[in-house]
């Protein structure tokens, strides 16, 4: 997924819907790792700064080669035959990483972005 706009507006909606679970005073950055192959990596920090903030890295050739230069402990070791389909949530301290294994507009739509962050908080009320 090379569509940046496309990336940028689902991280925007990631964050307007994840705000109002994180304490007052803190945001969330976003590192947007763009594949030449199917799908994206977003890593999601919560950070304690005066506003969120988003960053675009340079496009790299497929999802295993970010997750290689990547903080995570997902996978280890070779991962150059791993294939990734859907959403897959990664997190860990602070830190949300989203890796979409495709590029169809309904896995970056604002719907999808509020899908996913349910998946990562809990109802309110819920204990």
């Amino acid at each position: 997924m090379n569509n940046q706009k496309l990336l940028k507006k689902y991280a925007n909606s990631f964050i307007e819907f994840i705000k109002p679970n994180i304490k007052r005073g803190y945001h969330v950055a976003a590192n947007i790792h763009p594949a030449n192959e199917k799908g994206a990596t977003i890593e999601f920090e919560i950070i304690d700064e005066k506003k969120s903030k988003i960053n675009v890295i340079p496009t790299v050739a497929s999802i295993n080669k970010t997750l290689a230069t990547i903080e995570q402990k997902m996978i280890g070791g070779n991962i150059d035959g791993v294939t990734f389909s859907g959403t897959n949530v990664y997190m860990n301290g602070n830190r949300i990483v989203i890796i979409k294994g495709d590029d169809e507009h309904c896995s970056w739509s604002n719907k999808a972005a509020e899908n996913d962050v349910k998946r990562v908080v809990s109802p309110k009320g819920a204990s």
